[in-house]
């Protein structure tokens, strides 16, 4: 059963925080190139009402001891969302779940509703996520949680639309937070600045890219950028945003900008005046792409990946604003198509890729789509480096009767250094439509 997306953004729940065997949790390389044995590792909907969680459209993350997190934007003891930890068993064939937190909780849902992006972890094994809406005014909010002995606590550290109407600082966060050193596997430092986006709020209504700095004194917030579409022509519907070596943030988004597709942008870091890197849809067919999602990836040279939801030139694809890409701008300037989705018959190979692209130490890029594939909902696929970019399926969901290996994957995946792959599917398993956890095995 598929489950109606409640915004844009619903496909772009796209963490790309991906975790060590250790205290790290960002890229990570893996051994082998293909993966195909898959086990389910939770089945969510499994109690009444979903009070285990329902539809996790978000990635997840690994500490030390394998112990996997993440939330689910429905379900839960007020059907509002929940933090979630997947505990395995000695010899990781079994996994229990264990709620962290319910979400609205509290009157008036103060403390958040439907976590709707990834988590981030610090050097302590503290977790941060964001929720679209709830909170102290409304409007969604960025809150952390902390290990204690027999459970977790629980802060709210920043509430958005503290200045309605119009929400100048904000409202309905989306795509997760980013800081400076995440994409070389290091965790988050607990003092240098992090970066999200919202969907809305900002005067125009169209979004704000804002940063969180802790201090002695508490958490500093600071709006870096307003989207409006009146001005340059502006983009609209920001997503996640990657940090790079420079600090400059690097993001995407969907609609907007100068073709009405969506751009490739970067804020300076300092001056956080934007640049766009490429509009989208930048010839009447959209080959280039259309509707940019999902997080970035960079690699050493400064060569950033990523891609579309639409548009693109797949020979096979049966949708007439195209199946998608997957894009890379280069270091000097230079956009181009790296794959073009529905390239295979049938669209064996996956359309709307749906969670941005992960890169490992290899250079190889790894991704799912939301349709698609041999079941036609959804793929895990590899990009391989090395010239060319050819794609392999991993592996296609609704490939168990009634589809208990879930459905609809719309989050990107995580690796371990053993070569197993990890995520999640939106919809599906083994309880209905509430969606699975789960890892693939070379």
């Amino acid at each position: 059963m598929r489950k109606p997306n409640r915004n844009v953004h619903a496909l772009a729940c796209n963490a790309l925080t991906i975790a060590l065997p250790a205290i790290a949790f960002t890229f990570v390389t893996i051994a082998g190139v293909s993966a195909g044995t898959e086990k389910t590792l939770h089945s969510f909907c499994n109690e009444n009402n979903c009070g285990d969680g329902d539809t996790p459209r978000n990635g997840l993350v690994m500490d030390a001891a394998g112990n996997l997190y993440g939330t689910t934007e429905f379900g839960g003891k007020h059907n509002e969302g929940l933090v979630y930890k997947l505990i395995p068993n000695a010899g990781h064939t079994k996994y229990t779940e264990h709620i962290l937190k319910s979400f609205c909780a509290k009157p008036g849902c103060t403390d958040g509703a439907y976590p709707d992006s990834e988590l981030i972890m610090d050097m302590d094994g503290n977790i941060y996520g964001t929720t679209e809406v709830g909170g102290k005014h409304g409007g969604g909010e960025v809150f952390r949680m902390k290990p204690v002995t027999n459970g977790w606590t629980f802060a709210v550290i920043h509430s958005f639309c503290a200045h309605p109407p119009g929400c100048s600082d904000g409202d309905t966060p989306y795509g997760g937070l980013a800081y400076a050193g995440q994409t070389t596997g290091a965790p988050w430092n607990e003092t240098s600045s992090l970066f999200g986006t919202t969907s809305l709020g900002g005067g125009p209504d169209k979004g704000t890219v804002y940063s969180l700095t802790p201090g002695a004194s508490g958490w500093s917030y600071q709006v870096l950028h307003v989207f409006n579409p009146s001005g340059n022509p502006d983009s609209v519907y920001p997503g996640p945003l990657v940090v790079d070596a420079s600090g400059d943030v690097v993001g995407v988004t969907y609609y907007g900008a100068a073709n009405g597709a969506g751009a490739l942008y970067r804020l300076a870091s300092g001056s956080w005046t934007e640049d766009t890197l490429h509009n989208f849809c930048a010839d009447a067919s959209c080959s280039d792409g259309a509707n940019g999602l999902g997080r970035l990836a960079i690699d050493a040279n400064g060569n950033i990946f990523g891609v579309t939801l639409a548009g693109g030139s797949g020979s096979h694809c049966p949708e007439s604003n195209g199946c998608g890409v997957a894009f890379e701008r280069t270091a000097s300037g230079h956009y181009k198509v790296i794959y073009d989705f529905c390239s295979k018959t049938n669209c064996k190979d996956g359309l709307e890729p749906s969670a941005g692209l992960t890169m490992d130490a290899s250079g190889n890029l790894y991704g799912v789509t939301h349709i698609g594939g041999k079941g036609n909902l959804g793929v895990v696929f590899l990009l391989g480096s090395g010239g060319g970019w050819p794609e392999s399926v991993l592996y296609a969901f609704c490939s168990q009767t009634n589809c208990t290996d879930g459905a609809g994957p719309a989050a990107p995946v995580i690796m371990d250094d053993t070569g197993n792959v990890y995520g999640t599917t939106a919809e599906d398993g083994a309880n209905g439509s509430g969606g699975t956890a789960y890892r693939l095995a070379p």
